[in-house]
């Protein structure tokens, strides 16, 4: 009887509703697939949306992207996608940890780098395929090679700000990562790009992305991130510990905050959270000074280790005054487990010298105390487990790229058992810098969320949202710290702005309530609220009429009440109750009854940036 049966048509057929499959085994494990479910859903609607749809998902950073990827890719091959391409940073690292989760999750086919396809394109054709490869040029060449007769094909690229935009849009030139990726596509292929940072991906216009399509991944339930680590009203529930670096004293904090690590590690053990946990130290790009930290690391565990050592005992007496801020009835506990299992650490450099390092010892910590010493590689893409401290003194001369700094909060992720006795070690001003990218960042997200279309971006002296050469300049607009919403009725009569003997927040909610969204948004209510409750000035205009008789307005501007150079100009400040707040809003109208909402911040080089395309 086997002998009728056509076992061709077998082939293959084992990946049936491997979406289904993959939520259940997250569920048996204990996961919550809620935001998974929803962002898939929502991303299928804007795959289907149209021939060769470009689009974005994002989240935040270690949010839980890689099971998403897993989860998506999975529902791509229940569709009849027949080739995916995970597309990776150049990192060995990075592909070997992802390649080994997606694996692990029992995808079939089961996915392959693309050194392992047939050296027959044409055997290519007709399956499917789950292939991984890195952003470098001589991969993606020779990837384009392997599939030069495939007719259909889905990317999914991950940290898809990294390298894949033509930083070169300006010059009428192409990046080789951009051109080799466009060759992929080639009007066959639908683009997805998975990031934290989308910023570069809207301003530079990579692969004609479509903002209206893009896809937010909300973080699992015990995800610890930008809320927590840089919370907008400043109330830290975290060991922050901030210092002034221009001393000189880096060496000095780096000891104490390997000391501290030591102590705190020891304090999870006594709370009954006896893991191995990680310490990251990140304050350079570069190899020499890599080497510098972990000298340091090494000589104080090296010192903590052994009686013999000259300095063992003014190091044990540092450790026990430090050992007093985690236990102060006991500190000799902390002292004396420290001591105990010392000898049980881990100390790794991570970077490009390091060829045949294997870091998998640190992101899932195999020793007691685990130590990464690095720059490039510790900085995006990888996650690190129980990580609990962070040293970080990177920071830059000129101003800090938004979407880089974003990248580098390698304390976001599941942190929520030991969140409140996580440690992070800055120099006061970097860390004021970089709750500022948050700032920034969040405002743009929520202009996302808003659905009002392309979303907002702001930079000023010191935060840019990405590298000014990734900007498109042909369709980006530059706003000088002004942003203006949708135009209404106006009533001369209507105190929109509430009375001035109103608290400053109560005349918000007045103009919030007499407005519609489109013309007051919630995101922007909502940052300047926050900025109030933490002691920041607004200064509510008195309306004025835009483009009396004798102006130098074309009929066009006054209609729409706009102009390319904005129309709040900075000696309006001075008309106002408050010429110094930080917060100015305005309602400016036209003699045809129409008005405009216009909100200015008075800061140092404030721009709103957006595409318009």
């Amino acid at each position: 009887m086997g002998n009728n049966i056509d076992w061709s048509k077998i082939v293959g057929k084992v990946g049936i509703n491997q979406y289904e499959k993959r939520l259940e085994t997250l569920r048996q494990l204990g996961l919550d697939t809620s935001s998974i479910e929803k962002a898939i859903s929502k991303t299928i609607s804007s795959f289907n949306y149209g021939d060769n749809s470009s689009f974005v998902i994002f989240g935040e950073p270690q949010c839980g992207k890689t099971e998403l990827m897993i989860a998506l890719n999975a529902k791509l091959l229940d569709m009849g996608c027949e080739v995916i391409i995970n597309l990776l940073t150049d990192s060995v690292d990075l592909l070997d940890q992802n390649l080994s989760r997606f694996r692990n999750a029992g995808l079939s086919p089961s996915p392959k780098q693309f050194s392992e396809l047939p050296s027959d394109p044409k055997k290519i054709v007709g399956k499917q395929w789950v292939i991984f490869s890195k952003k470098n040029a001589r991969d993606l060449e020779k990837l384009n090679e392997s599939l030069r007769f495939v007719q259909k094909l889905v990317i999914i690229d991950d940290e898809a700000d990294y390298a894949s935009p033509n930083s070169k849009i300006n010059s009428g030139d192409i990046t080789k990562i951009n051109q080799l990726i466009h060759r992929l596509l080639d009007k066959r292929g639908k683009y997805i790009g998975v990031t934290a940072t989308p910023a570069r991906l809207d301003l530079n216009n990579t692969f004609s992305n479509n903002t209206e399509l893009w896809v937010e991944f909300d973080a699992h339930k015990a995800y610890v991130g930008q809320n927590f680590f840089f919370p907008a009203d400043g109330n830290v529930q975290y060991r922050l510990h901030t210092f002034d670096s221009s001393h000189g004293n880096e060496k000095t904090e780096l000891r104490d905050a390997i000391i501290h690590f030591l102590c705190g590690v020891a304090e999870q053990h006594f709370m009954g959270n006896q893991q191995n946990f990680t310490m990251l130290v990140h304050t350079s790009g570069k190899t020499i000074e890599h080497r510098e930290d972990f000298k340091i690391v090494e000589k104080t565990i090296g010192i903590l280790s052994d009686p013999r050592e000259s300095n063992f005992n003014a190091y044990v007496k540092r450790l026990s005054a430090i050992a007093s801020e985690y236990n102060a009835s006991s500190p000799n506990d902390i002292v004396e487990f420290v001591l105990r299992n010392i000898n049980r650490n881990q100390i790794v450099e991570i970077n490009s010298t390091k060829k045949n390092l294997n870091i998998s010892d640190i992101l899932n910590p195999k020793s007691l105390f685990s130590f990464g010493v690095g720059g490039n590689i510790i900085s995006r893409g990888v996650t690190f487990d129980n990580l609990l401290s962070m040293y970080f003194t990177r920071g830059v001369k000129g101003k800090l790229s938004q979407d880089t700094y974003i990248q580098r909060a390698r304390m976001f992720g599941n942190r929520s058992k030991y969140k409140n006795y996580f440690q992070l070690w800055i120099p006061e001003t970097l860390f004021n810098d970089w709750l500022k990218c948050f700032i920034f960042h969040r405002l743009a997200i929520e202009s996302i969320r808003s659905g009002m279309g392309a979303p907002v971006w702001l930079s000023d002296y010191k935060v840019t949202p990405t590298s000014s050469s990734s900007i498109d300049r042909s369709t980006v607009v530059f706003k000088n710290g002004e942003m203006g919403f949708n135009l209404f009725k106006f009533n001369k009569d209507l105190d929109l702005m509430g009375s001035p003997k109103l608290s400053t927040l109560e005349r918000l909610q007045n103009l919030k309530q007499s407005l519609d969204p489109g013309c007051f948004p919630d995101y922007v209510y909502q940052y300047i609220k926050i900025e109030v409750e933490k002691g920041e000035e607004v200064c509510f205009h008195k309306p004025s009429l835009f483009g009396s008789s004798g102006s130098h307005y074309s009929e066009e501007e006054k209609r729409s009440i706009t102009r390319t150079k904005g129309i709040f100009s900075t000696n309006e400040f001075s008309r106002g109750d408050r010429p110094n707040a930080k917060h100015h809003l305005k309602i400016f109208y036209n003699n045809e009854g129409q008005a405009r909402l216009v909100y200015k911040i008075n800061g140092k080089k404030i721009r709103f940036i957006r595409n318009t395309r």
